[in-house]
């Protein structure tokens, strides 16, 4: 491994300011490989998809969008936990696997204490620590940081609960870790934040923000709040006051994220091509992310993923309003009838998803573009100007192509070889972001 430096940790609100998703590599022993691995720097979801999964995304089929996979399943919980996110499917696999011993420790985001959704990276050792975990947090956290203390712990198989870029980063240190198995379950995540600016914006879309356990932006096209007492609170897409909030909200790595699917995870746990209410949909990208299907088999109803509407008009009115300054928009009844409107005739299940992830590479490439053109060909994915071929973006005259003449760094060596060969050599310090 390489030498540790000293930690040193900028302030958050400056690591916000930046290009940085905070996902625990530059602030932990870690942070002299950050100028290899993380993804803000320069990206190798390419590379890495092809030596993770075995092959690059199919064209013409749905890998395009969502990243390479052997299946895509909807899936619930027959016994939902009580306090999860949606039925605990992503909780329950976590607990079996320490339970049937496949991992001796998970490292996951909890709550900190005294708080009902600030999120803090742990490592969990039991189940009864992973199910404190349960539920989605709104907020960057530092979670790979927790890679110290499995080190410290002697701990070699493990098991990641973690967003995409923080997948991507752990894959190019994999080699280095002294880990004997590496599970990754991941979770789809887009337009993350600090936890201060969650509780800005839970103040602007609820009657109770104090109250708000868990929030999602669900495929009803509505905001869903649950609180404290069990209640369900609601809010339409249409209605966010996005002009009261401002464009500052989502943290400017999110801007520019291209892997939503999470496509280097062993198992990709989600919502988008679930359906309502409580199915999510699986994603099982290779035979470990079968593996920890298996755990849960017993208690969980399986069914093929279904699909409706389509997402064309809602992806021109994206498209109109790209880069654009937020405004209060339509009167409210006029925006009552547009959101009838998208829950009767937009798309659903595995459609909403490719429109979510189409916009997704739409906005990320127009920001790469405008705010950091010189780097596009070092931010931005081969796969992502695939889903994108059919549209022209705001202010271009054809459809998005990839930067030509423009050389990458050269590709890892160490991607190729077998986990037990492959050393990083990096030791150089860098700046963050």
């Amino acid at each position: 491994m390489a030498t540790p430096l000293p930690i040193v940790k900028p302030d958050a609100a400056e690591r916000f300011s930046r290009i940085c998703s905070d996902c625990g590599i530059c602030t932990s022993s870690l942070r002299p490989h950050v100028k290899e691995a993380c993804a803000f720097l320069v990206q190798k979801y390419d590379e890495l998809e092809l030596t993770v999964q075995g092959h690059a995304r199919r064209a013409g089929t749905d890998e395009v969008y969502f990243g390479p996979y052997k299946k895509i399943l909807r899936v619930r919980r027959q016994r939902p936990i009580a306090g999860a996110q949606w039925t605990g499917v992503v909780t329950t696999i976590a607990m079996r696997a320490l339970e049937q011993g496949l991992v001796e420790g998970v490292i996951l985001t909890g709550t900190e204490p005294g708080t009902l959704n600030k999120p803090q990276p742990v490592l969990a050792r039991t189940p009864e620590e992973v199910l404190a975990c349960r539920g989605n947090k709104f907020g960057l956290s530092p979670t790979l940081e927790k890679i110290d203390d499995a080190i410290a712990a002697g701990l070699k198989r493990v098991m990641v609960v973690g967003t995409p870029c923080q997948f991507h980063a752990l894959r190019v240190i994999e080699p280095t870790l002294p880990f004997d198995e590496l599970w990754c379950l991941g979770i789809l995540c887009s337009d993350n934040t600090t936890h201060e600016n969650y509780m800005t914006f839970l103040k602007s879309v609820s009657r109770s923000p104090d109250t708000v356990v868990h929030m999602e932006f669900m495929p009803d096209f509505r905001l869903w709040m649950r609180h404290t007492n069990g209640e369900v609170e609601k809010l339409n897409f249409v209605e966010i006051p996005m002009h009261e909030i401002g464009p500052d909200l989502i943290a400017p790595s999110c801007r520019v994220c291209f892997n939503y699917t999470n496509s280097l995870a062993d198992l990709s746990v989600g919502y988008m091509g679930g359906g309502m209410p409580d199915n999510q949909w699986l994603l099982i990208r290779n035979a470990k992310g079968w593996r920890l299907l298996d755990l849960i088999r017993d208690d969980v109803e399986l069914s093929e993923p279904t699909e409706s509407g389509s997402r064309a008009l809602a992806m021109k009115g994206f498209l109109s309003q790209l880069g654009k300054p937020y405004t209060k928009g339509a009167p409210r009844p006029v925006k009552k009838l547009i959101a009838f409107l998208q829950r009767r005739f937009g798309p659903r299940g595995l459609e909403f998803a490719r429109t979510r992830v189409e916009m997704k590479l739409a906005e990320g490439l127009f920001t790469v573009r405008r705010k950091a053109g010189h780097r596009e060909a070092l931010l931005v994915p081969r796969y992502a100007y695939v889903p994108l071929e059919k549209y022209v973006l705001p202010g271009e005259t054809q459809p998005p192509r990839p930067p030509v003449g423009v050389k990458r760094p050269r590709r890892l060596a160490t991607l190729g070889k077998p986990v037990k060969d492959r050393i990083l050599e990096s030791s150089d310090p860098v700046g963050v972001g």
